[in-house]
């Protein structure tokens, strides 16, 4: 059963109770933003998860050497300003006077240490996926470094933009390794004050940001894993935000005495990832017909309409029409059963076979009814789908580990950088993604994307693109859907700007007062 039912109780006992708790929170001066959001951090160390729940919070904490505005926009950070010195060699002027969090000094080494320690095999942290034609990074003094690449990288700049977090060096040599897991130390606009699994985490202002302090002094995420829950916490006034909201409270929350909402562009896509890790060639999804019939099978627009409330772009491929580098014209496979169920009889399998698709409920927006209709389309055309509901975290690990038990698993994936290579990277590279299910993947996709990756020539790399584009739509590694919504609920007295790439930043929001 869908969680509509759920929520319009919510929606129904919230309008009885009427909205006193929310109403006076900004007009008594509150400097305390609460946030709920559907899972728990993962740790505290922001090289260790790309977990967007984690990232919403570790955001707060740390900086990076670029910042990056809500439209993604790159502007100084840590680093005033930066250039490229040669094809393979980028050079970033350092903030003096800044801190950490612990009172140690930023510097150029602080830098230097935070991508070794990055980069290091031994420590097996996930952000190292990003910075893999990092070569090594020199100190030219204590406010200059240079930071060397294996070869022509065009997205250095936004990749340090959104993943390039600083830790500080001291920090971690005495206290260990694992140091930032539970107690994180950033030079960042809030400061961690504690981390009760499953329940929350609290920071508070830090008043000697180089940015200035704060107007929000104290920020808690608490962690509610159930939609109806976080919309209830919205519109009693427990919580001041909520994210990854599904559509179907979109009417109601606007409609609201007490909260609004805030939409914005969306950098993500919904994929059912196909797993076709270690895939005996007996197995059917080893067979590319049966991977199209199930693209076939798939009714994109049904979805966005009835679950989605008209929310959503159909794709057909990796990337957004707002990555660089994307082409419009790579268009999802139609949907035609009758297709489907030819593809089915011509690879063997007339008869249809089973599978299972693991989901999530509750981390991304409709997650587990997306999945509950894409099993009933396979169904529809003879594929015997089941569908399995696990943790997000369990799953989200089961994936990037390669130990996904099951044929399928649904999962956003986001461009966070703004360029085309990031999610068929981050997805799709048998040796270089995040939760690359297609293994051993395909060399011509890849070598396409190599290539793209350090062409400077920026109608080369868009040729370059559109040919993996059309390659990876030929394959079919997976069934993307459409592109994810990007809709937020605030209290109507919380200005903020929400950001393209969905990470919850607190240092610009502000409480209007009445």
């Amino acid at each position: 059963m869908r969680n509509t039912v759920n929520l319009l109780v919510v929606l129904s006992l919230t309008a009885a109770i009427g909205f006193g708790a929310a109403g006076g929170v900004a007009a008594q001066g509150s400097e305390t933003v609460a946030i709920a959001q559907g899972a728990d951090i993962e740790t505290g160390d922001p090289h260790a998860s790309f977990s967007i729940h984690t990232q919403n919070v570790l955001i707060n904490l740390y900086d990076q050497l670029i910042a990056r505005d809500a439209s993604l926009r790159l502007k100084p950070g840590l680093a005033l300003s930066w250039r490229i010195v040669d094809p393979t060699t980028w050079e970033f002027d350092l903030r003096r006077g800044v801190v950490f969090h612990n009172g140690e000094p930023f510097n150029a080494q602080a830098v230097k240490f935070s991508f070794e320690r990055m980069l290091d095999p031994t420590a097996r942290l996930r952000l190292a996926q990003f910075f893999k034609l990092v070569k090594g990074v020199t100190v030219v003094d204590d406010y200059r470094v240079r930071i060397h690449t294996e070869r022509p990288w065009p997205m250095l700049a936004a990749t340090v933009g959104r993943y390039g977090f600083i830790v500080p060096p001291r920090y971690v040599a005495q206290n260990g390794p694992q140091a930032l897991v539970r107690q994180p130390v950033g030079t960042g606009p809030y400061r961690f004050v504690r981390w009760v699994k499953d329940s929350r985490v609290e920071l508070e202002a830090n008043n000697r940001y180089w940015g200035g302090a704060p107007s929000i002094k104290r920020v808690v995420v608490k962690i509610v894993a159930s939609e109806s829950s976080r919309l209830a916490e919205l519109l009693s006034g427990s919580s001041h935000l909520i994210n990854l909201i599904p559509p179907e409270v979109f009417g109601p929350i606007s409609r609201s005495r007490n909260a609004k909402l805030a939409p914005a562009d969306s950098a993500s896509i919904f994929f059912v990832l196909l797993n076709l890790v270690n895939l005996p060639k007996e197995r059917p999804l080893a067979d590319r017909r049966v991977r199209q019939a199930l693209n076939y099978a798939v009714d994109r627009d049904a979805m966005i309409k009835s679950i989605m409330h008209g929310i959503g772009d159909p794709v057909g491929t990796f990337c957004t029409a707002a990555s660089v580098g994307c082409d419009a014209s790579v268009t999802p496979f139609p949907h035609s059963p009758e297709r489907a169920r030819a593809l089915l009889r011509e690879a063997g399998y007339a008869g249809g076979f089973d599978m299972t698709v693991a989901t999530p409920s509750g981390a991304y927006p409709g997650d587990r009814d997306l999945t509950l209709a894409v099993a009933d389309q396979l169904n529809r055309v003879g594929v015997r789908a089941a569908v399995h509901v696990d943790d997000y975290a369990v799953n989200l690990r089961m994936v990037i580990e390669k130990k996904l038990p099951q044929e399928a698993t649904f999962i956003r994936i986001t461009d966070h950088v703004g360029y085309a290579a990031v999610i068929g990277f981050s997805g799709f590279h048998s040796t270089r993604g995040i939760v690359p299910l297609w293994v051993p993947g395909n060399r011509e996709f890849e070598r396409l994307l190599e290539t793209a990756e350090e062409t400077l020539d920026d109608a080369r790399a868009k040729d370059l693109y559109r040919r993996a584009q059309l390659l990876f739509r030929e394959e079919a590694p997976a069934i993307p859907l459409f592109t994810a919504p990007n809709v937020y609920g605030l209290h109507r007295d919380l200005e903020w700007t929400p950001r393209r790439d969905f990470l919850l930043t607190m240092f610009d929001a502000t409480w209007k007062r009445r």
